[in-house]
């Protein structure tokens, strides 16, 4: 278990076995590698995915495969680059054919063994976008996503806001479509959160 005096980031430092080498889980079995957050760490937003995927798994970085490509596209289109955010996953394993579903036992322990603490570092943290009925489940338990992309919650520390996965986008067709129109809304939702857009250029 993660110490109660301690941060992901400060037990990273400390101990990065305890990380790397979590096995809390059955995941850790099929694993490359853990992928641990990344970005910003004066962020004031951060994005929440739902695991990695095969080029995560791979090059130990969250959201860099083909919806990580269309998410950055998402993210231009507000004026948001990666550097100004933060980036990270319910889970820090690839689940086996990139099912999460098979493996309830993994939602139930990594998010709060590693995200929860490690959002709870990021001191200057306003908002969390939940990309996806996975990870904004942890925050609106038994709804759906396309309910998901409509809500926003106020936890009294941070203002959660829930967005459909990038994934969904690449899904639905062409090179633009309505699920990045609506993606784009919740990060400009986000960003009035974190009082870094008006609403009067919210368009």
């Amino acid at each position: 278990m993660l110490p109660s005096d301690m941060t992901c980031g400060s037990l990273l430092q400390s101990d990065p076995d305890a990380f790397t080498g979590c096995q809390s889980c059955e995941l850790w079995q099929w694993r490359t590698q853990v992928v641990p957050g990344h970005g910003n760490i004066d962020a004031k937003i951060a994005f929440v995915a739902e695991a990695p995927g095969r080029d995560e798994d791979v090059k130990g970085e969250p959201l860099i495969g083909p919806a990580g490509q269309r998410f950055d596209r998402q993210l231009e289109r507000v004026g948001v680059v990666r550097d100004d955010v933060w980036l990270d996953n319910a889970v820090h394993c690839r689940p086996p054919n990139n099912d999460l579903r098979a493996y309830p036992n993994a939602l139930a322990r990594c998010p709060d063994l590693w995200l929860t603490p490690t959002l709870g570092s990021l001191e200057s943290l306003k908002v969390v976008i939940v990309l996806g009925a996975t990870a904004g489940g942890l925050w609106f338990p038994g709804e759906k996503a396309t309910a998901i992309a409509s809500l926003a919650r106020n936890t009294g520390k941070v203002v959660v806001v829930g967005s459909f996965h990038p994934s969904y986008a690449l899904w639905s067709g062409g090179k633009w479509n309505s699920i990045d129109d609506a993606i784009v809304r919740s990060i400009q939702r986000a960003l009035v959160y974190a009082n870094l857009l008006e609403v009067a250029t919210w368009k």
